[in-house]
């Protein structure tokens, strides 16, 4: 019994990391200076998506953690997210710059 509960914590953990993933980019994908795309996704759409996928992501995590541990717990991975996709663009960047030239 205990280690089909473990299985579901493990599961809605990683439930709710790849909404709260799903959402960050949403942001960031919809901002008009990210770096991924040719052209910003339709930021209204996008942000409300993301928003909503932010929103998943919490309840996601409030049933296996308190509420407010869950709320510092997606912010936790949204700062990390946000810190790392610009670095990450840039080295893709830098490493697209040197094969092609």
């Amino acid at each position: 019994m205990t280690e089909s509960a473990s299985l579901a914590e493990a599961v809605c953990h990683g439930l709710a990391l790849a909404a709260t993933v799903a959402g960050i980019t949403g942001f960031y994908l919809s901002a008009p200076r990210q770096q991924w795309l040719s052209r910003p996704l339709p930021a209204r759409r996008s942000r409300v998506v993301g928003t909503l996928a932010l929103l998943e992501g919490w309840l996601l995590w409030s049933v296996v953690m308190h509420p407010a541990t869950a709320l510092f717990t997606s912010l936790t991975v949204a700062m990390l997210l946000l810190t790392i996709l610009p670095f990450a663009a840039a080295a893709r960047g830098a490493v697209l710059a040197r094969r092609e030239g």
